[in-house]
Formats: structure tokens, sequence, C-alpha cells
């Protein structure tokens, strides 16, 4: 099953009017997001939020700042970021050897300087970054046109049988983010989709327990009937 371009219009503007601008705190630079995407786990935005503003003002943010300051310095400033502080201090270590390594220490001018297909392959390298991760970062720091998904909108696009439900993750996530691009969402709409979506997977749309009467799509869901 795949995604139907001409559904994707009406349910974006079901879902704005339902959950109004969302704004999304992660950072705009390649470096940043992934060090926010590493430094804290299984935690809500705002806490997340915390634990990357302590990173940013106990030691900074520069791959050499962190390399310099060392793991015991980088887990104390981040302890409050969820389980296991030794290990996120790891892999924000490792985030700042491999910039240093790969990218001179400028990961986002080491990015505009490649082709779309090495571009990837050096995101990758980095904890925690694989196709999904990669395409949030291209786009949410303007690297890139095309949209990205989080676990919870491809949620949304699998309970309206926009992607078919229960095959593997990769495959629904190429499935979900191809409609985006075959119904024209691009760019800033492409940054909005994946924000409105993320909102009502988190709520109403949740994994558990779903908040199915206060939808704004419940009238033509199919997981709600």
């Amino acid at each position: 099953m795949k995604a139907v371009p001409g559904q994707l219009g009406p349910m974006l503007d079901a879902l704005r009017k339902q959950h109004g601008a969302v704004e999304l705190p992660e950072p705009r630079k390649p470096f940043e997001l992934i060090v926010w995407e590493n430094c804290a786990y299984l935690v809500d935005d705002e806490r997340r939020s915390r634990t990357f503003a302590s990173l940013r003002k106990v030691i900074g943010l520069a791959p050499h700042k962190l390399l310099g300051a060392g793991a015991k310095k980088i887990e104390a400033a981040i302890r409050d970021g969820g389980m296991q502080p030794p290990h996120r201090a790891a892999k924000v270590l490792r985030c700042a050897e491999i910039a240093l390594e790969f990218a001179g220490g400028d990961l986002g001018a080491a990015l505009a300087g490649l082709a779309a297909k090495p571009r990837r392959t050096l995101l990758k390298r980095f904890p925690g970054i694989a196709d999904p991760g990669a395409d949030k970062v291209l786009l949410l720091c303007g690297l890139a046109d095309a949209p990205a998904l989080d676990s919870n909108g491809l949620r949304v696009l699998e309970r309206l049988q926009l992607v078919k439900p229960g095959q593997p993750y990769a495959a629904a996530y190429r499935v979900g983010v191809a409609g985006l691009v075959q119904a024209g969402i691009l760019g800033p709409q492409a940054v909005e989709a994946f924000g409105l979506l993320r909102a009502h997977g988190r709520e109403p749309c949740k994994r558990t327990s779903p908040l199915c009467p206060a939808c704004s799509l419940r009238r033509t869901c199919p997981s709600a009937r």
C-alpha cells in the first residue's frame, strides 16, 4: 500500500486547525542537532532542552570543546537527561570525534560541500543517525527539501492506512516519505508536516490508548472506526 498524496493535503489542513503552529525545539545546526539527539534518552522535549542547555553552558557545543572536556565532565553536564548518563556521554564524545575527524570540526560546512549521497554517508557515521535521522538533520538544517518523519508521525500515517501497518519500520518509513514527496510537501511545508504529524502522534494518536474522540481525523480514520 502506498501513501495517497491526494489525502495528505486535507489531513495536514485538519492537523493545522487542531494543533496550530507547532514550534520545533530542535537546534538548526547539524552538529548541534546531532548532539541534541544523543545527549538525552527517553525524555520529553522540555527535559531534553534543559539537558542540551546545560551542556552548552557548562562545556559548549563545539567539537573541540567537548573533546577537551572528556567523558566525565560531559556526563556531569547531561546527567538530568534520562537513563545511562555514562553511555550518553560516550555518545556525545564520539560525535565530537567524528566531527573533528571527518568534517574538520565544522559539520555544517562539510555537509554543504558534499553531494547528496556522501552527505548522508557522513551523517550516518554519527551515533543514532540512520536514514530517518539523516533526513531530519538535512530538512531541519535547511540542507535538503525532502521530508522527514519520526516514529510518532509515521504511526499517524499507519493508523490512517496511508501507510500499510505492520511492515518493517524502514519500509514503512520509505512509503510515508515517498507519499509526502508525491504530494509536493517539501521544504518549509515538510518542516511543518514533520511537526504536525509528530505532535499528533504524541497526543492524541499516541502508541497506546489513543484518544480517538479528541482527534480531528477520526471521521476518516479506519483505526478510529
